[in-house]
């Protein structure tokens, strides 16, 4: 049995959000979109409206470098920033649309490899010993993200993360994005748990809307990644800082009987 915030809860599997959730995003990110930003513009010369409009079309304030907590570049997949990308690019520069998408990746590629030497990838706190205790309590672990698989892979395998996840859905597996439930229930028939027995622990709304179609325990956001407790409070069901604010309950707890999802 778990303890979120303090209440007990009975789940046999937690679905995780990767980064926000587990892992640091916006050291991370940030520095992956300007090194995307930056291949991008050493490929093709850019303009104030051009910049501006990249700007404005994936949520991000130049002035101050912060990005919308409910914009693309925060929310969508990698693809779905791609695509967007390429349509300015397009439009402003009048690139045929098979070229643009092939330079649109190509300079994704190039930062991706960029922050994979760097030392960004970082964890929220102790999340290798949370997510022991976890599974030595008897919990199935899985995530369900919008990165692309082989850098989440990266990441896991980096923070030694790996052999404590039973499965995980990616944001280039084949199936709808979140807030789709999709991914959850497919998690959910891997490991053979049905959807009432397992909890959705995310930062955004996205994660919280994905886990209330799935038909999910409990949406469990944490105001560790994309938004604050505040805008994650009206679509979950209790908001922690992060993780650690859930930790397995002792044996023989005096309230199991009363704390069913």
């Amino acid at each position: 049995m778990l303890r979120i915030a303090g209440h007990p809860v009975h789940a046999a599997l937690i679905i995780l959000d990767k980064d926000g959730t587990l892992l640091a995003f916006d050291a991370l990110w940030h520095a992956w979109f300007d090194a995307w930003r930056q291949a991008l513009e050493a490929r093709i010369p850019m303009d104030a409206p051009l910049r501006q409009a990249i700007a404005e079309t994936l949520g991000v304030n130049p002035a101050t470098d912060t990005w919308d907590p409910r914009g693309p570049l925060t929310l969508a997949a990698t693809a779905e920033i791609g695509v967007l990308l390429a349509g300015l690019l397009y439009r402003y520069r009048g690139i045929p649309w098979d070229e643009t998408l092939d330079v649109v990746q190509e300079a994704e590629r190039a930062a991706r490899r960029h922050i994979a030497t760097g030392d960004l990838i970082q964890p929220i706190g102790d999340v290798r010993g949370w997510l022991q205790r976890l599974r030595a309590a008897g919990l199935r672990i899985a995530i369900v993200t919008t990165d692309e698989r082989a850098f989440t892979e990266l990441g896991l395998a980096r923070l030694a993360l790996t052999p404590l996840i039973d499965t995980m859905v990616c944001g280039d597996d084949g199936l709808p994005l979140k807030p789709a439930p999709d991914a959850a229930l497919e998690v959910c028939r891997r490991l053979g748990v049905p959807p009432e027995a397992a909890i959705m622990v995310g930062d955004t709304v996205a994660d919280m809307a994905m886990a209330r179609r799935a038909g999910l325990a409990r949406a469990v956001g944490v105001a560790s990644g994309a938004l604050s407790a505040e805008a994650l409070a009206p679509h979950a069901d209790v908001v922690i800082p992060d993780i650690h604010a859930i930790t397995v309950a002792p044996a023989g707890d005096a309230h199991d009987k009363d704390m069913h999802p």
